[in-house]
């Protein structure tokens, strides 16, 4: 084992979901490592930390990990990991990461949202930088096979001119949100406004005490692509993408959902072009979090570039944070970079 890694926050995506008979596994940070272990040797884990006591002693007896703390920053001095995974609670990962960085770790995997106010994710940044520190966000679909490919396909101009994208899922803009608006980032580029409002305004509480409801936006891009999100709260999951080009259209998202779109002769209509469903062009398939791990390993080694690093957790959060001051504001235009100091509580 070349690297030795540690656990802050012990619940689902720490571990918990590898007992999900659905998943597809490695669906973890744990699930990552043990992968990784086993198949490269690259990294283990060695430690972990958790305030839930049962759930600290449950992870340490399924996975054989005997350095269990309750108390995240003794562990951090007596173990001195190489690599910290934090899964706790996004109110917490600001803390979590600056003492992590001050200990000397070389790498982070930080869940999202990356933090709870830009103030945060941008004094984390400085602190990285300035201590050499890796540091990956946890926006998974940046390691997906499937998207990466809808990015090249965009890109090459497989549907055409990018004009806009219509962004579902279920309720959470910080939360949930922060992996669409990374994707939307992704394959956008810059935002330049955003118009929204959140489910149920927040009135005049404090900016601490502000929640992390669903909503709906409008998003202007820099280069003038067009993007509309829908998220109010659902009783079920839902999360797609529709992306709409000159001559194509892309529609991915979650239950497996991927189809692509290219213009041919109707079928009803002499001298008229539609959109006829093609097959989804060939891609590598590959796990995401074990794609994750190794890519924090490689930046850590300086031999490949961050996929998801902290300016993009940052943007992300930034968009959300604008959609919040947006619907503060009576829905108003509100241009990025975002000015306000505006903080939300998220998981």
């Amino acid at each position: 084992m070349k690297y030795s890694a540690a656990i802050i926050g012990c619940g689902r995506v720490a571990w918990m979901l590898e007992d999900d008979p659905l998943e597809t596994k490695p669906c973890t940070h744990m699930g990552a490592y043990q992968r990784v272990l086993k198949d490269t040797g690259r990294a283990g884990v060695v430690a972990a930390s958790d305030t839930d006591a049962v759930r600290l002693a449950s992870f340490g007896h399924r996975f054989d990990v005997w350095a269990l703390y309750p108390d995240y920053r003794k562990m951090l001095r007596d173990v001195r990991p190489d690599i910290v995974s934090i899964c706790a609670w996004a109110p917490d990962r600001f803390r979590m990461v600056m003492d992590s960085i001050d200990s000397g770790v070389r790498g982070i995997w930080c869940e999202k949202a990356f933090a709870t106010s830009l103030e945060e994710g941008r004094a984390m940044i400085e602190a990285a930088d300035g201590n050499g520190t890796s540091l990956i966000v946890s926006h998974m679909r940046r390691w997906s096979p499937e998207y990466a490919r809808a990015k090249e396909i965009i890109e090459s101009g497989g549907i055409g001119t990018l004009q806009s994208i219509v962004a579902h899922f279920s309720g959470s803009l910080i939360h949930t949100g922060t992996h669409a608006f990374d994707i939307l980032r992704w394959f956008g580029g810059p935002v330049e406004w955003v118009e929204g409002r959140l489910e149920r305004a927040p009135g005049d509480l404090p900016w601490d005490s502000v929640e992390d409801l669903g909503g709906n936006a409008h998003i202007q891009f820099k280069n003038g692509v067009k993007a509309a999100v829908l998220a109010d709260s659902k009783s079920y999951f839902f999360f797609e993408f529709d992306i709409i080009g000159s001559t194509g259209r892309i529609r991915i998202g979650n239950n497996d959902l991927l189809e692509y779109y290219a213009q041919g002769p109707s079928r009803h209509y002499t001298g008229i072009r539609e959109l006829q469903a093609r097959p989804f062009p060939y891609y590598d398939r590959h796990n995401i979090w074990t794609g994750a791990l190794s890519n924090l390993l490689d930046c850590v080694e300086k031999k490949a570039a961050n996929r998801s690093g902290p300016c993009d957790g940052l943007a992300a959060l930034e968009i959300a944070l604008s959609i919040h001051e947006s619907s503060r504001k009576d829905g108003a235009r509100v241009h990025i970079p975002l000015t306000s100091g505006i903080k939300v509580r998220s998981r």
